[in-house]
Order: C-alpha cells, then sequence, then structure tokens
C-alpha cells in the first residue's frame, strides 16, 4: 500500500514539473517572432550630384532609406519610383524627384 501512495505522489508531482518544462521551452520560440519597426535612415545624409539622377544615383539614394533588395524601377514625370524589399524583407517603395534627388515619399508595408 505505500508503494502506490508513493507512485501516486511522484505522478501527481512529474506532471506540473514537465508542463512548466514544457512551455519554459516554447516561450523563447515564439518570442523571435516580433517585428520591431526601426526609423529609416535620414536621406539627407546622402550626397547627391548636380543634374539629372541616372538610375544609379537613385538607387543609392533608395539604399540610405533602406532598400536592400530591388525588385521594379521606372522613370516617369522626372520621377524615380523604386520598389524593393527592406532588411526585414517588407516592402518598400521610394520616389525619388530626378531633377534634386530629392525624397518625395516612402511606403513601407505594414503587412
Amino acid at each position: 500500500m505505500q508503494q502506490i501512495l508513493k507512485r501516486a505522489v511522484f505522478s501527481k508531482a512529474l506532471l506540473p514539473l514537465a508542463l512548466a518544462g514544457a512551455i519554459g521551452t516554447a516561450t523563447p520560440v515564439l518570442a523571435a517572432d516580433v517585428y520591431v519597426r526601426q526609423p529609416a535612415p535620414r536621406a539627407a545624409m546622402m550626397p547627391v550630384p548636380s543634374g539629372p539622377l541616372t538610375l544609379q544615383d537613385a538607387l543609392a539614394i533608395a539604399s540610405g532609406i533602406g532598400v536592400v533588395t530591388v525588385q521594379n524601377t521606372h522613370y516617369d514625370d522626372n520621377e524615380w519610383e523604386i520598389e524593393g524589399r527592406d532588411s526585414y524583407g517588407k516592402w518598400i517603395q521610394v520616389d525619388i524627384d530626378a531633377r534634386t534627388g530629392e525624397v518625395r515619399h516612402v511606403d513601407r508595408s505594414i503587412i
């Protein structure tokens, strides 16, 4: 009888310990999926050449904003539109004035 009683007490103590261990190991894995938005670097730090901007100049300005991978470029009405991904893999679009090098608009994905 005493042996059965020891087994029951051991089983009741073992189950909560096993559950606490399982929850403790799963918590760091879940915390790694958090996306932390960081402010974009200021475009004013990028040197802007005089005259109309070439595609390479526009790409240099866009990379200063945070574009890492370029997926599409478009030139229309004295404006470069550069679409791509940032270092977190999020979609980003940068519109740059081709005459002055001014960044007109930055659109970042919130998805």
